[in-house]
């Protein structure tokens, strides 16, 4: 199972695709994402590894990055997978975040992304044993 430095590991390359640096650098981005990378994006749009590395470069070069996250759980599920959740807070609003990353040669990189808006006036997340209709 990934040690608690793999899952250190994996946050550290989630928060660089955040910056506008790793954004702005198709190689340095393209090496974070897994060949057959897919993600389903926050407004629905799903996206595959050249036309989300297109869109995050664009958007580097369009002005400053400004994308945080907040409350990342990373969670092992096999050998070379992680699973990590978080919280991203950017100029578009709040989403949920969840990750999937795997090690391939060695390197974790992105496999699956997906973005789900958090709507202003939410309420916190339901607790154990209760369900959202």
């Amino acid at each position: 199972m990934p040690t608690d430095d793999d899952l250190s590991v994996v946050e550290d390359c989630e928060r660089a695709l955040l910056t506008g640096s790793v954004r702005g650098d198709r190689l340095s981005a393209g090496l974070l994402l897994h060949p057959e990378f897919r993600e389903v994006g926050q407004s629905g749009t799903v996206w595959d590894r050249d036309s989300i590395l297109d869109l995050m470069e664009a958007e580097a070069h369009a002005g400053p990055v400004a994308i945080r996250a907040e409350d990342l759980v990373p969670t092992a599920l096999a050998p070379d997978v992680v699973l990590l959740t978080y919280v991203s807070v950017s100029a578009h609003g709040r989403a949920h975040r969840s990750s999937v990353w795997v090690r391939r040669d060695g390197r974790w990189q992105l496999l699956h992304h997906q973005g789900t808006p958090v709507p202003p006036s939410a309420a916190p997340a339901p607790g154990p044993g209760t369900r959202d209709e």
